[in-house]
């Protein structure tokens, strides 16, 4: 491949930037590009659009479209003048939605979506990528590539479950937080491996499509084999699954989901993350963790044909697969989610001591952080099967405790205190970390930041680093 002369690199990325490569020459330049709907132009002080860092502008629109707006003055990175009308609006559809819910979702007006939808009409950008977002499109790659990188599957998924005949029916609002939650899910993957930060753990863990009975063995055992790939202490407690979800480098959404929706799985293309729900049964943190786990276990372990793109549980269909009901599916990621979080030989050490029912159940619930009903049925489970079965049937539910304050505080919300008002709780976390920490080693704007922050970009300046502190305290330099 030849590279372009010095001098070519000189005129497009500035006298300051130093290396041989276009790549080189992006990271250490100083240089910002404005977007608006169907071009790319050098930075103006009069330009009223979003401005990107020549590094961010190479990797989404490359290094010819780099050269021809600096040489001209502007480029055209529309891939057709029906775009971004045709690809927002398909989507919109694809999920089953109105203009009127969509304008909602997105603190639009109805003649602001009416108007994005319309060929040919100009609409300003930042409004435009604010839809891409809200309906789980590439917001970057909204009108240079057709369909701005949607997956199909999963919007017809999600159109799916919202429609009138589906026996689980989603809310329009519940679709578009869902759709939400996959653009975020891919965007936190994007950036962790653009800062280098993906972990290597996830690549030992190889899909079970083993689902015979008895199905909670199989949760167990895989439950068993997590610990031992994670180099887990195989009968420690696990002081903060969320903690753990984010050293897995695995995206985990919070959304106010309502009283029925415990968490998802979501598949967007190659990405996959969590999605859970911050209302409901959810408060309880004991019930948290189990939903957490719950979902780990479908993530590392369900087939992708399991999967379907999207996996969404019902706090009553978690209540029956913690009595041992439900499917298969659900009935093996709950057995891993009680065994990964209480292993089976600690049960058994408790077991052993002798103590009564009542007595066994608290001492589960309190040192391994789990609920009333999950404790009970796993020790009834495990002592029946090592041989010396424990009636928790009669076990009082007024005689059991409450999550203490060591529980709250390990798990806390990640949503309970944020440095910049208005950052929805989907966008906050780790996400929000790894953003804070991209525009601080210039990878990407302030401006982009603060779209993908849905916040104002004067404030979020000031608060990088207390974000970056405060929600992926690991990677903060």
């Amino acid at each position: 491949m030849n590279l372009p002369l010095k001098a070519e690199l000189d005129r497009v990325f500035g006298l300051e930037s130093c290396g041989d490569t276009p790549e080189d020459r992006a990271a250490s330049s100083p240089r910002r590009f404005v977007r608006s709907q169907s071009q790319l132009s050098p930075d103006r002080p009069a330009a009223t659009g979003p401005r990107m860092t020549a590094r961010w502008a190479l990797k989404q629109f490359g290094y010819a479209a780099l050269r021809e707006a600096v040489d001209e003055g502007a480029t055209v990175i529309s891939v057709s003048l029906d775009e971004p009308a045709r690809s927002l609006r398909e989507q919109r559809v694809r999920l089953g939605l109105t203009q009127e819910q969509v304008a909602r979702a997105s603190m639009l007006t109805v003649n602001d979506v009416r108007r994005a939808e319309q060929l040919g009409a100009i609409s300003p950008v930042r409004r435009l990528q604010l839809l891409a977002q809200t309906l789980g499109l590439n917001d970057e790659q909204l009108g240079v590539r057709p369909d701005a990188s949607a997956d199909q599957q999963l919007a017809v998924r999600l159109r799916t479950l919202g429609s009138a005949g589906h026996n689980v029916r989603f809310s329009p609002s519940l679709v578009l937080k869902l759709a939400e939650a996959a653009w975020t899910i891919s965007r936190q993957n994007l950036l962790a491996v653009e800062l280098g930060v993906v972990p290597n753990i996830l690549k030992h863990f190889d899909a079970s499509d083993d689902y015979y009975a008895p199905v909670w063995r199989r949760g167990y055992d895989l439950a068993e084999r997590t610990r031992t790939l994670l180099n887990l202490d195989p009968l420690a407690p696990i002081p903060s699954v969320r903690e753990l979800i984010d050293q897995l480098g695995i995206p985990l959404i919070q959304a106010a989901m309502g009283a029925a929706f415990a968490g998802a799985t979501v598949v967007n293309g190659d990405d996959r993350g969590i999605v859970i729900n911050t209302e409901g049964d959810n408060q309880n943190v004991w019930v948290r963790r189990m939903t957490l786990c719950h979902e780990l276990g479908h993530l590392l372990w369900d087939p992708p044909a399991r999967l379907r793109r999207l996996h969404v549980d019902r706090y009553d269909d978690l209540r029956t697969a913690e009595a041992g009901g439900g499917d298969e599916v659900e009935a093996r990621a709950n057995a891993f989610a009680i065994s990964f979080l209480a292993p089976r030989e600690a049960v058994i050490e408790i077991v052993k001591r002798g103590a009564s029912p009542t007595d066994q159940v608290i001492e589960l619930m309190k040192r391994f952080g789990v609920g009333a009903t999950a404790a009970k049925y796993h020790i009834a489970n495990v002592s029946r099967n090592w041989g010396a079965e424990v009636d928790t049937r009669h076990v009082a539910s007024n005689q059991l405790p409450p999550p203490d304050d060591y529980w709250t505080t390990n798990e806390n919300w990640t949503a309970d205190y944020f440095p910049v008002a208005g950052v929805p709780i989907s966008r906050r976390g780790r996400f929000s970390g790894l953003v804070a920490i991209a525009a601080s080693r210039e990878l990407i704007s302030t401006d982009t930041a603060a779209s993908w922050l849905q916040a104002a970009p004067s404030a979020l300046a000031q608060q990088l680093a207390t974000i970056a502190e405060l929600t992926a305290q690991d990677l903060a330099v």
